[in-house]
């Protein structure tokens, strides 16, 4: 059902009054497709905010409940208030589900009509209340109602990259026992002195480390504290394989942070700090005893769920974005979803600069800087994207020596995302950011800024998902604004290792010299990100089967396939 011309006029005539805003074309477009279960891309500052709402007011007066699904607490509590007045006016409960609720607040905003919170603030609650259903001291009513509809903000990142993230609750398990520590603590010393190839291997099919012949048979030979001495050797050698894995796969404030002396996930994609995830299968413990942290027990799981099979309890499924024409063949097969693209309301004035490429890292660093401080002796803004936290803080020890003012944000001011990210178009602000580059804040330029030019995106490195540089550049030239992206690429980048491997990725950065490599280099990174998004794509699929086998067996077994999962630490 689309939207009614008489409901669409009442809507528009609502939204004039209370918020004092006249809703666009393409906006009154965008909640028409959402009504029919579609993703819909829509460039960044076309108000995609409105567009939500306005689909949720017709789904909601149909007599549906709606979860209008947010990337954090932050933009969840902020779109719920500030599209609180439209629905007041329609006579619909609107809150928001956030972190820091008890139980009986989060039951007062689930009854409402639209609910607005974090997907996993969602999926939390649903694991807790299928954990209660099996406890007989609680009879307290289920806290989550069945949602007929899901609105999906930011929807590429949500159904594509934390599709298969398991939300799990665990409970206690066993103390970890002096053994175990002594294992961890020595497997992490050990793993320093072995070699590649000659100690063990990467096994890039099954993933993972494997130990040689040879590097079996040096454990064997080796002396090890008497706390290890009950251990069976398989699992010495396991352990072993973890902590070589860790040492040389999983790097810190790239995949991880440590603060407060414990070590917490960077997400890839966003670069946000993943509060409440771990590694399974004892990588979290490897990681803590290479850190030489307390190591943590192995926690069992209680409840497990994907964020796919949460959404895919929605009978009415739809979300939005900026960024999902790269996958929507995906979003097709698994969701069924079909993408519609919308035009901006005003021609994007966006200029996209040549791609800058350079032998290594290091000139690559230099020359951003060098950008950077041309830009702002132009009067503009500029803001600059890193794959990880460590590149950022590197460029930003460039930029101090340089004298160039600028503001750092990585997983480390999380906190402070969106009131970092609100001022990124201020003159003379020089704003370095991971990938999270505050999506879902408006980026305001000031006057002397958009005179002079706009704000300028500098995109320091390739990421694996083509479609994370595109959002990346989105964040300028916004709603008809002037503004500029340019690509860096350096023959050294990351993404040449990560898609045809180590040995390729030397042999690459070894032959570049001119014009001529410079073409064939930007060629070749293009070619890097499709290898990797396919074996993405593909892993997920294969994971997503295995995931589902799973259920359908333990459901033919009368089991529960979010409770009776025989995980441990996922």
């Amino acid at each position: 059902m689309s939207l009614e011309p008489a409901f669409t006029e009442r809507l528009v005539s609502v939204i004039r009054n209370e918020l004092g805003i006249t809703p666009r074309h393409a906006q009154l477009k965008a909640a028409r497709y959402l009504e029919q279960r579609m993703i819909v891309e829509m460039e960044t500052g076309e108000g995609k905010t409105l567009s939500s709402a306005m689909a949720a007011v017709k789904l909601a007066q149909q007599g549906n409940r709606i979860f209008v699904a947010t990337a954090n607490d932050y933009l969840a509590q902020r779109d719920a208030v500030e599209m609180q007045p439209l629905y007041d006016r329609f006579g619909l409960r609107a809150a928001a589900v956030t972190s820091p609720l008890d139980r009986e607040s989060r039951r007062q905003v689930y009854a409402g009509d639209v609910v607005y919170g974090a997907i996993r603030e969602l999926g939390f609650d649903t694991l807790r209340d299928a954990t209660d259903r099996r406890n007989i001291n609680r009879n307290d009513s289920p806290l989550v109602p069945k949602f007929h509809s899901m609105i999906v903000d930011e929807a590429d990142s949500v159904l594509i990259d934390e599709a298969l993230t398991p939300l799990v609750i665990s409970g206690c398990g066993e103390l970890l026992s002096s053994a175990k520590e002594a294992l961890y603590r020595w497997s992490a010393e050990r793993a320093k002195a072995v070699h590649y190839g000659v100690d063990y291997v990467i096994n890039r099919g099954a993933g993972g480390i494997a130990l040689t012949d040879n590097g079996i048979a040096n454990v064997i030979r080796t002396t090890m504290p008497s706390a290890m001495n009950g251990l069976r050797m398989t699992e010495i050698l396991h352990s072993l394989e973890r902590a070589i894995e860790v040492a040389t796969q999983v790097v810190r404030d790239k995949h991880y942070i440590v603060k407060d002396n414990r070590v917490l996930l960077v997400d890839e994609f966003t670069g946000r700090l993943a509060n409440t995830k771990k590694m399974g299968g004892g990588l979290h413990q490897a990681v803590e005893a290479k850190e030489s942290l307390p190591i943590t027990s192995l926690g069992v799981t209680v409840a497990r769920m994907t964020i796919q099979e949460l959404v895919n309890r929605v009978p009415h499924l739809c979300g939005i974005t900026a960024t999902a024409r790269e996958d929507q063949r995906e979003l097709r097969r698994v969701y069924d979803l079909k993408v519609q693209r919308l035009p901006p309301n005003v021609r994007s004035q966006r200029i996209r600069l040549p791609m800058l490429v350079f032998a290594d890292n290091e000139q690559k660093m230099q020359g951003i800087v060098a950008e950077s401080q041309a830009m702002i002796a132009a009067g503009r803004a500029v803001l600059i994207g890193t794959r990880t936290i460590d590149q950022s803080e590197q460029l930003s020890t460039r930029m101090k020596a340089q004298h160039l003012e600028h503001v750092l944000l990585n997983a480390r001011q999380s906190s402070e995302e969106a009131s970092i990210v609100a001022q990124a178009g201020q003159a003379g602000r020089v704003t370095v950011a991971t990938n999270m580059a505050g999506r879902g804040t408006d980026i305001r330029l000031s006057d002397p800024v958009r005179s002079n030019g706009g704000l300028h995106v500098i995109v320091s490195e390739p990421h694996a998902a083509a479609r994370i540089d595109r959002q990346l550049a989105g964040r300028c030239g916004r709603q008809g604004d002037p503004g500029s992206v340019r690509h860096y690429l350096a023959a050294d980048d990351e993404i040449f290792g990560a898609a045809f491997g180590e040995q390729a990725a030397v042999q690459i950065a070894s032959r570049f010299s001119d014009r001529c490599g410079q073409a064939k280099l930007i060629w070749k990174s293009k070619r890097a990100q499709r290898t990797i998004a396919s074996q993405h794509r593909e892993q997920r699929y294969q994971l997503a089967e295995a995931d589902s086998r799973v259920s359908d067996d333990l459901q033919e077994l009368g089991l529960d396939p979010h409770l009776d999962r025989l995980y441990v630490n996922d």
